[in-house]
């Protein structure tokens, strides 16, 4: 009797084990589930406002260098300086392209590339004068604003003054080896605007006097207090200053960056995960790209132009006529990663509850250890 009690209550303990395994694998099943989609949906969420921060800093961060650029080209020192540089020009003669390429890049001390360092030709000119009091002030003002270079520019295309006296300054921008840049685009652009306030804005491309590096460019129109157009304002700018936006990497995880891409579908700024420059190298031909230079903003998982799949958010920014795709990008395997856990840690119960029950069966531990080193395959 007693005997036969005991083997009703080790069934019993038996069927509650199995019961108890089959429920937690089902209920595990659900809660995978239901983790999964919360991830996801969460991910997709966290995306779309880092996008639309990155998109808000990156538009702020334009937006604030046209401004400047209209209140520069409208009031105060560029214009005098403009004045003075012209009349400066003029008195140089016929051969002023020439002597200025002569005394500040031929002659010049310092190597290429460095030839911004020298302040003042010391040839007694009036040009030098000029160009001593504004190169020496240029420094601090270019890093304040980060600014590659700075160009005044009079209405005939020379290029009066250019801080980092590259292979553009002294020359002409409609007769000389520049015209067709996008340098020598904007300022025939700004030139030709009847409104004092416009700005010609050009996208990067890689600009030949920088060694090729991708620059961009804006120009504005300098008129004096009658309206007479006096010359052209144009700014260079690197992609230190959009780089300091989009890799600002502080709440992305291990893998998640934000980036732009151009309608070339190559890269505006630099990519976290390359030790080299990005920029007009890697292009980004997936969908979200596309969809966001179409003008279209959301989420999608696809493979990232790196070949991960991700979970990517996706809008478009427009700049005086530029589109780019700004995009938010995190893995797919890190979002999943605490669903991936939850589902080894319920695998590893539920075999758990089995090797019980083949113990309490006396059916030895062969068949449990298979389950085990199942479970480090699956969860590992």
């Amino acid at each position: 009797m007693a005997s036969h009690e005991s083997g009703h209550r080790r069934r019993s303990a038996i069927g509650a084990l199995v019961l108890s395994s089959v429920l937690l694998a089902v209920t595990g099943v659900a809660i995978d589930r239901k983790a999964t989609a919360d991830l996801l949906a969460e991910a997709e969420e966290d995306l779309l406002l880092l996008m639309d921060l990155r998109t808000s800093a990156l538009e702020h961060y334009l937006e604030t260098t046209r401004s400047e650029v209209v209140l520069w080209s409208g009031h105060g020192p560029p214009r005098e300086l403009l004045l003075q540089f012209s009349l400066a020009w003029a008195a140089l003669g016929a051969d002023a392209s020439s002597a200025l390429k002569r005394l500040y890049i031929e002659d010049n001390p310092y190597p290429a590339g460095e030839k911004y360092k020298l302040i003042d030709a010391e040839d007694g000119s009036a040009y030098s004068q000029v160009h001593a009091f504004l190169q020496s002030r240029m420094p601090a003002f270019l890093e304040i604003h980060d600014y590659y270079d700075l160009f005044l520019i009079d209405p005939d295309g020379n290029i009066l003054f250019a801080y980092f006296k590259e292979e553009d300054f002294a020359t002409n921008l409609v007769t000389g080896p520049w015209r067709d840049t996008d340098l020598g685009e904007v300022f025939r652009a700004a030139r030709d605007a009847s409104d004092a306030s416009f700005v010609a804005f050009s996208d990067f491309a890689p600009y030949e006097p920088s060694d090729g590096a991708p620059a961009s460019f804006l120009a504005s129109p300098i008129r004096d207090g009658e309206g007479v157009l006096r010359g052209v304002l144009a700014i260079q700018i690197s992609v230190g200053g959009i780089d300091e936006i989009m890799q600002f990497i502080e709440g992305v995880g291990e893998t998640g960056e934000t980036y732009v891409v151009g309608e070339d579908l190559l890269m505006r700024s630099d990519s976290r995960f390359s030790r080299s420059s990005t920029v007009l190298e890697t292009r980004v031909d997936t969908e979200p790209a596309r969809r966001a230079l179409a003008g279209e903003s959301g989420t999608d998982i696809t493979s990232d132009y790196r070949g991960v799949e991700s979970v990517s958010a996706y809008g478009p920014l427009e700049f005086e006529g530029v589109r780019w795709a700004v995009l938010a990008e995190v893995d797919f395997a890190e979002v999943l990663a605490p669903a991936r856990r939850l589902r080894r840690a319920l695998l590893l119960t539920s075999l758990a509850l089995l090797a019980l029950v083949g113990a309490a069966g006396g059916l030895g531990v062969l068949e449990p250890m298979h389950m085990w080193r199942a479970a480090d395959e699956i969860g590992g």
